[in-house]
């Protein structure tokens, strides 16, 4: 992978240890149609539902590494919840998951599943270098919906034209679409989370895009 990828010193003081699992891929076919979706969502569906019918998702120990992370910048994460918490909680809820694109759902399926949030982005798209930030005041930028996502206090990630995404919510300049070729899927995990740990999930992530994506890398870095 080309792009290079660094820690602000604010991440350095707040979170140190914390890792990011980087999967990148090219000559992606970006499209609606994902026939192994059903298949995949009712195994994953099964799995939540056997372990956390009598138990809330919250005394999972994943669940709590990564709300605790999300306290450390002083983001509350039961307001602005991670997305791997949100998918999950829809599924036990019997909501289902939106649909959007083959790589957007298989992510989501492995973000639920391995409780890890994470950004998929056009790699294309990303401009200069990659920088794991604390949101500055007065920071703000357009999310998928075309909303404004204020970005102060918050775990983001920027390059040399802005803020492109964050654990809770991606933008809509650096989105997959139907033209994406090269796409990047970036896992923001707790220190406490093992590599093994985070391997397993890349792994999985790995093996949902290799109808869809060539040369797919797997990477975890540290900070």
């Amino acid at each position: 992978m080309e792009l290079a990828v660094y820690n602000s010193s604010e991440i350095q003081k707040r979170i140190p240890g914390l890792k990011l699992g980087i999967c990148y891929g090219q000559q992606a076919e970006v499209k609606k149609e994902c026939p192994e979706f059903d298949a995949y969502f009712k195994e994953l569906e099964n799995y939540l539902k056997a372990n956390f019918t009598d138990a809330p998702l919250s005394s999972n120990p994943i669940v709590g590494h990564v709300r605790r992370m999300y306290r450390k910048i002083g983001w509350e994460p039961t307001r602005y919840r991670p997305s791997s918490e949100a998918l999950a909680r829809r599924i036990l809820q019997n909501k289902g998951l939106y649909r959007i694109y083959n790589l957007v759902d298989l992510g989501n399926l492995t973000s639920a599943r391995f409780h890890l949030p994470m950004g998929l982005y056009d790699a294309d798209k990303i401009k200069g270098d990659i920088w794991l930030d604390v949101g500055k005041q007065g920071e703000s930028y357009t999310g998928i919906s075309g909303q404004e996502i204020h970005a102060q206090g918050k775990l983001i990630l920027r390059d040399e034209q802005g803020i492109f995404g964050n654990p809770t919510a991606d933008s809509g300049r650096t989105a997959l679409s139907p033209n994406t070729k090269n796409v990047l899927a970036i896992f923001f995990t707790p220190p406490e989370v093992t590599y093994d740990y985070l391997d397993r999930t890349l792994q999985q992530l790995r093996q949902y895009f290799a109808p869809y994506v060539q040369n797919l890398e797997k990477e975890i870095i540290s900070f």
